[in-house]
């Protein structure tokens, strides 16, 4: 008898041990993309007591990290003289980091699956909810010479991250939005020359920049007009400018061209799921955040339609917080909020 109460003793610790290990391998939410929106659906995920695992293969924080660290973000509530987009990002992974269900790691998720399965380049993670939180990226132009000198420091960037590689240079912006024109306004007291070229009439970029813009001594305007090439030798030279109305061609020599011409979704490591978006890849959920794939959450400026602002981002988590909860504890109280 005590030879068989030993032996059950020990079947019940592997089969402990087993479950703790399962346990510890499934994870209630597994969010893919640490950018405003990711972290802010992990923190508000783990105030439930969910497990989250964040997998972010970038940089932590996502655009405001990248493109403008430096950027005073004007309209975040709460900060009423602006903050800084890295200040902002430090926030947002500390509260994080500091949760204890969060769990916070630089892996590149190169495929998601379904049943709750995404693969990195090093592991495979399951869980019972996903959230694609994977943002968006610079889009390209596709014109000759942009691929020769768009890495390396050759002179064609995206985006202005590091000021000072600009100082005393002529530049050209290219581009109609927040984007383009908060650019050639950054370089205004370092570039010797700023010249902006839009490929419309008008400018969609926030009144009071354009307005700006407009007023500044320093910056050529060149509406109705876009880039056909980029030329150089070992780094940018010059570019050949074409008026779409005219199709008068002009050569304008330059040190620096910055193309900020719009972002595009990063869509391409769900694409075998069957989740629904537009024609320009954006995913299409309902006002929760849901996909129409059952389980599976998206969040920030992957979303069609989302207004793209670090708050939006952020609200986004918020709510689609509230229904992985409900969808993996399904409380009593669920769905009362949608009847």
């Amino acid at each position: 008898m005590g030879t068989c109460g030993r032996f059950k003793r020990i079947i019940n610790h592997f089969v402990l041990h087993a479950r703790d290990t399962m346990n510890e391998d499934m994870w209630d939410v597994i969010i893919v993309g640490g950018g405003p929106a990711g972290l802010t659906t992990a923190i508000m995920c783990a105030n439930r007591m969910l497990k989250c695992l964040v997998l972010e293969g970038g940089k932590w924080g996502g655009l405001p990290a990248i493109m403008y660290p430096s950027k005073i973000i004007p309209n975040y509530p709460g900060f009423p003289d602006g903050i800084s987009g890295i200040e902002l990002i430090r926030r947002w992974i500390k509260q994080a980091k500091e949760n204890p269900y969060v769990t916070m790691k630089r892996e590149r998720v190169i495929k998601i699956e379904k049943g709750g399965i995404v693969k990195t380049e090093e592991n495979e993670y399951h869980g019972k909810t996903l959230v694609i939180a994977t943002g968006t990226r610079p889009r390209e132009l596709g014109i000759p010479g942009e691929t020769l000198f768009n890495r390396g420091d050759k002179g064609v960037y995206y985006y202005v991250t590091h000021r000072e590689k600009f100082i005393g240079d002529k530049v050209l912006v290219v581009g109609g939005g927040d984007t383009a024109v908060d650019a050639a306004l950054d370089l205004v007291d370092l570039a010797d020359e700023i010249t902006i070229v839009h490929r419309r009439d008008r400018f969609r970029a926030l009144d009071e920049n354009v307005k700006k813009m407009e007023e500044s001594k320093k910056i050529n305007i060149m509406l109705n007009t876009e880039v056909e090439e980029i030329k150089g030798r070992d780094k940018v030279e010059e570019v050949v400018l074409v008026n779409n109305k005219t199709g008068e061609k002009t050569v304008l020599s330059v040190d620096k061209v910055v193309l900020a011409v719009g972002l595009k979704p990063n869509t391409e490591m769900f694409a075998e799921l069957g989740i629904k978006t537009d024609d320009r890849g954006y995913i299409i959920t309902d006002n929760m955040q849901r996909t129409n794939v059952e389980g599976i959450f998206a969040v920030g400026d992957i979303v069609k339609g989302a207004f793209r602002l670090l708050v939006v981002g952020a609200a986004h988590g918020a709510i689609a917080s509230q229904k992985i909860y409900e969808y993996i504890r399904k409380p009593y109280w669920a769905g009362e909020d949608e009847k």
